[in-house]
């Protein structure tokens, strides 16, 4: 019988998987990440070949992966697998495999639900109501007709932001290495023209080298001032230390951020601050972090843009689809 580790699970999960169970299996049900759980916890369960995590769970190379030698398959309940080891799992012959597509329009929906946040101050005044400190003036915001949003990343969630702004009358530019013939009228050649050229910008691309603070000091010195910045993607493309101060100096107006830099440890008190606490841009980072969350201008949200019920059952769906077709001889969805 093939054992099955779910890291990350909630009741969701679990009910699904209740009412359609995965034949010949044990599963083992673990709320907490992978990374924080006690080898002594694990012990009973190292002959597991099978292990599904959310992003909150590393899978690097370690002494804790190691000791599950009989490990065929991880299957992250993610599109993004950049908390996933690739090489490592390569050498020992792992498979991984992902969820392609689960909330185009979840994530895209939510990232207009921050820009229209922003532009109508609505946070700012609902607070205020809240409080009996209501002043008018204070709530003077804009519309979205009219205005230029640059889209960065033309993927499912990028298309998608790409029908919504249509609705809202925007006028639309879109950056993306690999353009797509039906969306040819809104592609700029570069990334600089977008950034000269938009009133809001949001970001849907992956996090990885290419693409890590791809919204740096010199990308904020070519946007208009006053532009808005959307990001429901990754933290780490924008350099958090170079946003604060475009915050600072009004370069950008407000900042709708559904992710942050090293979000993991403002987000789950069981990070260690002490593996950290030697790195000098970590520190920076976080520090700046804290500005950013207090500023006014400012919606930040703990990267729940993907959290629907209909794409959390989205997401279980094709993960158990992911790990039965595995079972059975063919791996779908595979990215290693």
């Amino acid at each position: 019988m093939t054992q099955i580790l779910f890291f990350d699970s909630d009741s969701i999960l679990e009910n699904l998987i209740s009412a359609q169970p995965i034949h010949n299996t044990e599963i083992i049900f673990f709320k907490e990440n992978l990374n924080i759980i006690p080898i002594s916890d694990l012990e009973p369960y190292l002959s597991a070949e099978v292990i599904s995590c959310f992003t909150h769970s590393d899978i690097l190379e370690n002494q804790k992966l190691d000791l599950f030698s009989h490990l065929k398959l991880i299957a992250t309940r993610s599109t993004g697998f950049n908390h996933i080891d690739l090489n490592y799992c390569r050498k020992r012959k792992i498979t991984v495999v992902n969820v392609p597509a689960y909330g185009a329009c979840t994530v895209a929906e939510f990232a207009f639900g921050l820009l229209i946040a922003l532009a109508r101050k609505i946070i700012q005044a609902k607070n205020d109501m809240a409080h009996n400190r209501i002043d008018i003036h204070h709530y003077l915001g804009f519309d979205l007709s009219g205005k230029t949003i640059g889209i960065i990343g033309t993927g499912s969630i990028g298309r998608h932001m790409i029908q919504i702004a249509r609705g809202f009358n925007m006028n639309i530019l879109a950056f993306d290495p690999h353009h797509i013939p039906q969306l040819k009228e809104y592609y700029v050649n570069n990334l600089e023209t977008l950034y000269n050229k938009s009133d809001i910008i949001s970001l849907h691309i992956p996090s990885d080298k290419k693409n890590h603070h791809l919204i740096d000091k010199k990308a904020f010195q070519q946007m208009k001032k006053g532009v808005i910045i959307i990001n429901t993607a990754r933290g780490d493309l924008i350099d958090t230390q170079a946003l604060y101060e475009s915050l600072k100096d009004g370069t950008v107006s407000g900042a709708g951020l559904d992710v942050l830099e090293n979000e993991d440890f403002l987000l789950h008190d069981d990070i260690a601050f002490e593996t950290q606490a030697k790195d000098t841009d970590f520190l920076l980072d976080s520090a700046m972090n804290l500005k950013i969350l207090q500023s006014k201008n400012v919606i930040a949200t703990p990267h729940i843009a993907f959290n629907s019920i209909d794409a959390i059952n989205r997401i279980n769906i094709t993960t158990i689809q992911n790990i039965t077709s595995f079972l059975n001889g063919k791996a779908i969805n595979k990215v290693s």
